[in-house]
């Protein structure tokens, strides 16, 4: 079954209704901190829809279901425990500093607690790796147009990068906000309308776990593994706390650190208990249609069979939410990756005089380049390992680095900007050890657990022990100290 003309008519209004939301957004739009950090004016609430949404791109739709297809419940100990857990640290030790730190991009503060080399080692290394988790996330959203209308996969890529690049240029972070509201409304209505039909169709919930192979009910599976979930536990804290800048936009972009408390901790609880509703149907797969021959499809197949019943137009959309939250998500990166290069690289070393005019052209600018790149990554994405090998094992690997030295610099007093870089570099090198030489010594490939958590040990250990071995001088520790005082 494929789309019908009624799901193509839902899709173009859908469409038509996020660029008026767009259009609304560029009205807010007069200077570089309302295109790049919401005025500061964003409602928590708000804030804390698009902080949840974020985590619902396409990629939990088709990278997830591979995982939640063979090994069943073990998914939702793996992403959603996590994030809660994550999230409600981050409520007391991040969130409200992001809002005292007063800062338009997630890095501009390092200058402040380290210098300005350490400023642009960060911000050209993170935005050098962004692009996979940028990649992963458009191939994602293209997977599930290609199945359900038959478009070349490739061609879907790029017409869907496209759409989601131009989106972003005018409206900046309002456009995120204002459309992760919208299709936190339509995704729920559709999740849920599907989450009963399944169940109907299963005969319940535990009926469901009864009728599934032996295991599936259990908390960890082969593939997820405490162990597994512990290690990535210490990913999603670095990632949704801020080491993923689209997401410490939406802590920062609040004007209050109490209210940037409550969108950690209402965004923590949404978390917890929406995934559920994805992964009924993946999990219900196997008995409402057989067994399927890719475990990526499972999500789009239940949805495609089920919703289409409901009401002409239903399946157009539930697609058009699921691009929605993955434009969304996608255009909320590229704004942070061009509030990086605008201020933290642009302004600060390429040009110091340049006007908010010129800033926000330059912001425009790079939003471009920046998406022509992502649409390159999600056709790399085709060749390699599937969606969620690409985006656990190289993206989550190899975030430490980057994120230790942000989000621990506000933590510690201590450690220099010697720490900082050592850190990042210390990262690294274990990483590309601990993944491709170790395997030379013992003959066979290290785990995702292994060669992340020696990556997360050795970088957080040379970023702490660092501050105890060398000294700040007299000028630098009076700025920390201040920063300090600012942030506390």
């Amino acid at each position: 079954m494929r789309l019908e003309t009624a799901d193509y008519l839902v899709i173009i209004v859908y469409t038509i209704l996020m660029a008026i939301l767009g259009f609304v957004a560029k009205r807010k739009v007069k200077n570089m901190q309302d295109y790049f950090a919401g005025g500061k004016a964003v409602p928590w609430w708000m804030a804390a829809i698009s902080h949840h949404m974020s985590g619902y791109s396409a990629f939990a739709f088709v990278g997830h279901a591979s995982v939640a297809y063979m090994s069943g419940f073990s998914i939702w100990t793996f992403f959603a425990v996590p994030i809660f857990v994550a999230m409600i640290l981050g409520s007391q030790l991040w969130a409200p500093k992001w809002v005292k730190l007063n800062v338009i991009t997630p890095i501009e503060y390092l200058e402040t607690r380290f210098n300005l080399k350490t400023r642009q080692v960060f911000a050209w290394s993170g935005i050098s790796i962004k692009f996979i988790d940028e990649g992963v996330k458009l191939y994602s959203l293209a997977v599930i147009v290609h199945v359900v209308s038959g478009f070349p996969l490739e061609a879907t890529i790029i017409a869907c990068g496209f759409v989601t690049m131009f989106y972003i240029m005018f409206g900046g972070l309002w456009a995120t906000m204002l459309t992760d509201f919208a299709q936190f409304i339509v995704q729920f209505v559709t999740s849920f309308i599907l989450v009963y039909l399944v169940l109907q169709a299963v005969g319940g919930w535990t009926n469901m776990w009864e009728s599934l192979p032996p295991g599936h009910s259990s908390l960890f599976s082969d593939a997820i593994s405490p162990w597994f979930v512990l290690v990535y536990l210490f990913v999603i804290i670095l990632s949704y706390n801020g080491g993923t800048w689209g997401l410490a936009q939406r802590f920062y972009s609040i004007g209050k650190p109490r209210d940037a408390k409550k969108a950690a901790i209402l965004s923590a609880c949404l978390y917890l208990i929406y995934p559920i509703a994805i992964y009924i149907p993946i999990w219900s797969a196997r008995l409402v249609i057989g067994e399927i021959e890719n475990p990526e499809h499972a999500y789009v197949l239940v949805a495609e069979k089920f919703l289409s019943q409901v009401s002409p137009g239903m399946l157009g959309l539930f697609i058009s939410s699921i691009f929605a939250a993955t434009m969304s998500m996608i255009s909320s990166d590229l704004n942070s990756l061009a509030a990086v290069f605008t201020k933290d690289i642009y302004q600060r070393s390429i040009n110091g005089n340049a006007s908010e005019k010129k800033l926000i052209g330059i912001g425009m600018i790079s939003t471009i380049v920046f998406g022509l790149l992502t649409i390159v990554s999600a056709l790399i994405t085709i060749q390699m390992q599937g969606a969620f090998n690409t985006m656990v094992e190289w993206y989550a690997a190899i975030l430490g680095p980057i994120s230790i030295p942000l989000l621990f610099g506000m933590i510690f007093r201590k450690p220099t900007w010697r720490g900082a870089i050592y850190s990042w570099a210390a990262g690294f090198i274990t990483f590309i050890i601990c993944k491709y030489g170790v395997p030379l010594i013992i003959g066979q490939a290290t785990t995702f657990a292994f060669y992340t958590g020696m990556e997360l040990l050795v970088s957080f250990s040379v970023f702490y022990f660092e501050g105890m071995i060398n000294k700040q001088t007299p000028e630098e520790e009076t700025r920390v100290n201040e920063l300090f005082q600012k942030i506390k």
